[in-house]
């Protein structure tokens, strides 16, 4: 089993695919796409050179640049790029089907937020072995229904 807690988009695909090759470790990871990847993605296209090699490298493709951007004709017949609305979503599906494409094996990431009920991160399961897929799909699906109790 192998836990994976980066800050910000600093695990590499590779990393996780080279887990994956080994066929023998489940990872958890904890996906970071509100507190960090989502942010990255700014609202018109000219995101810095650097932030676009840290995602590349996140998602192992530049795929996510055309999941996260829509191109418009405007009034005067110029192409304009703009951030779509459901971008954190298309990138969430991006990485959980190469999750899916590499392992095998995966359940449907489970949204953590803070106490405000803000979106912080996905945690997500995959492994290579069919096995440990129905006890991963009831861990987070509980983990919907844990409450903290309230302060006296």
């Amino acid at each position: 089993m192998a836990f994976l807690d980066p800050f910000g988009p600093h695990l590499h695909w590779e990393t996780v695919e080279a887990l994956a090759i080994t066929r023998k470790v489940d990872v958890i990871i904890n996906f970071p796409l509100a507190m960090a990847i989502n942010r990255l993605v700014t609202r018109n296209v000219d995101i810095p050179r650097n932030w676009v090699d840290m995602l590349d490298k996140c998602f192992g493709t530049h795929e996510w640049h055309n999941l996260a951007y829509d191109v418009q004709t405007d009034l005067f017949g110029d192409d304009q790029s703009r951030k779509r609305d459901d971008t954190a979503f298309r990138l969430l599906q991006l990485y959980h089907q190469r999750l899916e494409s590499c392992f095998g094996n995966t359940v449907d990431p489970s949204l953590v937020k803070n106490t405000k009920g803000a979106p912080l991160y996905y945690l997500m399961w995959a492994s290579s072995h069919p096995r440990g897929k129905a006890i991963a799909e009831h861990i987070m699906r509980a983990g919907d229904r844990i409450t903290r109790p309230k302060p006296e």
